[in-house]
């Protein structure tokens, strides 16, 4: 019985992880969903920050633990002829400077880390802290994402 609980589990681990990040043999769709996600997230901290929500440690640290564990998967979703795709906002210059790329996420990924462990401590810290994941946001995408 255990087994049988255990294979379900993981199959709806997988089914929930496909619905969350799209189509595996579509990279385009599946890192367009992933940054859906992880904006949904930002907009979320962002509403703690500025008070037009509640502000809740949980939830906040959530939402960078989120972020963070989203880097490993995002990192991946850029095969060479990606970027070809007309629905693609990624700038051709992922591929030719993938390990600057990778070395951005890398750093979001580390800075969202210390975003969700510092947000028990209060929103004036959380709020220091989402400054510089922000702030890792909106370099990588002035470097490697094309304005639509």
């Amino acid at each position: 019985m255990r087994v049988a609980a255990t294979v379900g589990l993981l199959a709806l681990a997988a089914l929930v992880a496909g619905a969350a990040f799209g189509d595996p043999q579509d990279p385009v769709a599946a890192r367009q969903q992933l940054m859906k996600t992880n904006n949904a997230q930002a907009k979320a901290a962002f509403a703690m920050i500025k008070g037009t929500t509640p502000y809740d440690p949980k939830a906040a640290a959530a939402a960078m633990t989120q972020i963070a564990t989203d880097m490993t998967t995002f990192v991946t979703l850029f095969p060479a002829g990606s970027g070809d795709d007309p629905g693609t906002y990624a700038s051709p210059d992922i591929w030719t400077h993938m390990d600057d790329f990778k070395a951005l996420a890398a750093k979001l990924q580390t800075d969202a880390t210390a975003a969700a462990t510092v947000a028990p401590t209060g929103v004036g810290a959380f709020k220091t802290a989402f400054a510089t994941v922000n702030g890792d946001c909106n370099a990588c995408h002035q470097k490697y994402r094309e304005q639509d």
